[in-house]
C-alpha cells in the first residue's frame, strides 16, 4: 500500500478518541509521508484541533501534511482511511434513554445495548448514513476505521452502504485490569487489594496500575461481542504457561465488590467476561430491577463527569495552541487507529489484539454476517480475524441473541423501520404491550433526532 496515504479523520473536534488519533498518526514514523485531513461541522473545534495538530508536528519533528476541512465531501476525494468518531449531544441523550427505561420499572445502562441501545443508534445512524454513502460515493476503495458507538451497529452501517470497515475500542485493557487484580499476587503486587471498580480519578488511576503490570505480564485472547466479550486464554508473556487455571483459583480471593457482576458471571459460564461490570450489564437484563442494579452495585455513566472532563480538555488544548503551557498530549496506544493504518502501509503482517469486523467464520458457532470482536492479522491485503473456534453454548447463545437485536435496530434505525424495532425490544422485555409503549416514548422524546422515523 501507497505510504503517501490520505488519511480522513471525521469528527476531528472530538476532545476524546479524535484528539487520540490525531496525536498517535502525527507521531506514528510509518505515517510521515501521509496526509492527514481534519473535518468537523464546528468551525472554531475545527480551527482549535488544526492548530494543535501544527503545535504537534512541530514539537515532535513531523512530516506529515495536515489541512482542514467543513465540507466532508471535499476531504473524502482520494482517501484511503477514514477514521469516524461522531457523537450528538451526547450526554443530554444518553441520559435521556435511562430515564425513559427507569419510569417503566428498568434499570439498564444505556449505551451500546438494551433498549437504550435504540435511541443511541437511531441517532447515531441519522447522521451517519450520509456519511457512509458519501465513504462510498467518493473513497470506494478506502477502509473506514470506526471508534462511534454502537460499534457494531456501525459495522452493520458499513456493510449496508457497502464499504470496508473496522470497529476498534480499548476495552481489551479492561481485560487486563480484571487479571491483573485477579492475579495481583502473582504480580507482586500488595497495594490497594480493595479496590472497587469507580467512575472517580482515584479509582481509575489505581485500576490502571493493575492494567499496566497485567500487560507487561500476559498475554490475552478474548472473543465475542463488542463490549461483551470473554476471555478465551491467558498465557505469560515470556514462557508461553497457561495462567488461566491460576485466575480461576485467586477469584475467589478478590474482594467481592470487585466488579460483581463479572464475577457471578465467570462462576455460572465458566470463561472471564473481560469488558467489566459496566459494559457487561449493556447485554444482560440480570439488573432489570432497582434490587439487583443495587446487588451488583451497577454505577451509571457519570454525566456531569463526561461534560467537566471535555471542558477540561478543551482548555487544556487552547492553552496548548495560545503557548500558555507546554504540549503535554501524548500518543494512546490503546485506541490503535494509527497502529492499524501504519500495519496496513507497511505490510508488516502484525498481530492485533482486538477488533471489530466480519465474523466469516472466526466464531465458528455464531453467524458468518454478524460483526463480531477478535484478535486479527493485519497487513497490505487488509484485516483478517483470527478463527478462535466455538464459544461455550451458553455464551453463544447470549452473543446469539445481541447479535439479532443489534441487526433489528441497525436496520430499523436506517430505514425507519418501526416494526423491526418492535421486534428487537421484544426480544428485550418480557411483556410486549410494554415494549410498544417504551419503543414509542424513545420516538417522541427523540423526535428531533431521528428524521428517518418522520
Amino acid at each position: 500500500m501507497d505510504s503517501d496515504a490520505n488519511i480522513v479523520i471525521i469528527g476531528a473536534g472530538s476532545a476524546s478518541f479524535g484528539l487520540d488519533n490525531l496525536s498517535g498518526i502525527i507521531a506514528h514514523e510509518d505515517l510521515q509521508n501521509t496526509t492527514l485531513k481534519l473535518v468537523d461541522i464546528n468551525k472554531e473545534n475545527l480551527s482549535a484541533i488544526y492548530a494543535l495538530g501544527e503545535v504537534m508536528k512541530k514539537e515532535w519533528d513531523s512530516k506529515i501534511k495536515i489541512s482542514s476541512f467543513l465540507d466532508r465531501k471535499e476531504a473524502l476525494i482520494d482517501a484511503d482511511f477514514v477514521i469516524l468518531s461522531v457523537a450528538i449531544d451526547r450526554e443530554e441523550t444518553w441520559l435521556k434513554d435511562y430515564q425513559i427505561a427507569k419510569k417503566y420499572g428498568y434499570y439498564h445502562y444505556a449505551e451500546n445495548g438494551l433498549m437504550g441501545s435504540f435511541g443511541h443508534t437511531a441517532r447515531g445512524l441519522a447522521i451517519i448514513m450520509p456519511i457512509l454513502y458519501d465513504i462510498h460515493d467518493l473513497a470506494p476503495d478506502s477502509w473506514l476505521v470506526n471508534f462511534t458507538n454502537p460499534v457494531p451497529r456501525i459495522g452493520y452501517a458499513a456493510e449496508h452502504a457497502k464499504i470496508k470497515s473496522v470497529g476498534l475500542c480499548h476495552q481489551i485493557w479492561h481485560g487486563y485490569g480484571i487479571v491483573g487484580r485477579y492475579l495481583a499476587n502473582d504480580l507482586g503486587i500488595t497495594d490497594n487489594l480493595d479496590l472497587e471498580y469507580k467512575w472517580t480519578d482515584e479509582s481509575q488511576s489505581i485500576f490502571n496500575e493493575f492494567v499496566v503490570e497485567a500487560a507487561g505480564e500476559y498475554d490475552i485472547k478474548a472473543a465475542g461481542l463488542n463490549h461483551f466479550t470473554w476471555m478465551l486464554d491467558v498465557r505469560r508473556l515470556d514462557t508461553n504457561e497457561d495462567v488461566y487455571p491460576l485466575v480461576r483459583q485467586e477469584a475467589k480471593n478478590v474482594n467481592p465488590e470487585f466488579e460483581p457482576l463479572t464475577k457471578h458471571m465467570f462462576d455460572i459460564f465458566g470463561l472471564l467476561p473481560i469488558v467489566g461490570d459496566c459494559h457487561l450489564v449493556e447485554y444482560l437484563p440480570y439488573t432489570f430491577t432497582k434490587e439487583n442494579w443495587e446487588k451488583y452495585r451497577i454505577q451509571l455513566y457519570d454525566f456531569d463527569r463526561g461534560k467537566l472532563q471535555r471542558e477540561t480538555m478543551w482548555t487544556r488544548i487552547n492553552d496548548i495552541i495560545t503557548g500558555k503551557r507546554a504540549l503535554d498530549i501524548h500518543p494512546n496506544p490503546a485506541e490503535r487507529a494509527d497502529a492499524i493504518i501504519g500495519e496496513m502501509i507497511s505490510n508488516s503482517n502484525s498481530y492485533e489484539q482486538s477488533v471489530n469486523l466480519l465474523n466469516n467464520g472466526t466464531i465458528s458457532n455464531l453467524p458468518d454476517d454478524a460483526i463480531v470482536e477478535v484478535p486479527a492479522l493485519v497487513n497490505a491485503y487488509g484485516i483478517s480475524g483470527m478463527k478462535v473456534g466455538p464459544l461455550p453454548e451458553a455464551i453463544a447463545a447470549l452473543c446469539q441473541r445481541e447479535i439479532s437485536i443489534a441487526k433489528l435496530i441497525t436496520k430499523s434505525s436506517i430505514e425507519g423501520d418501526r416494526e423491526a424495532a418492535l421486534q428487537a425490544f421484544a426480544l428485550m422485555l418480557p411483556d410486549l404491550s410494554l415494549a410498544e409503549q417504551m419503543l414509542d416514548d424513545y420516538l417522541t422524546t427523540h423526535k428531533k433526532y431521528l428524521p428517518q422515523f418522520s
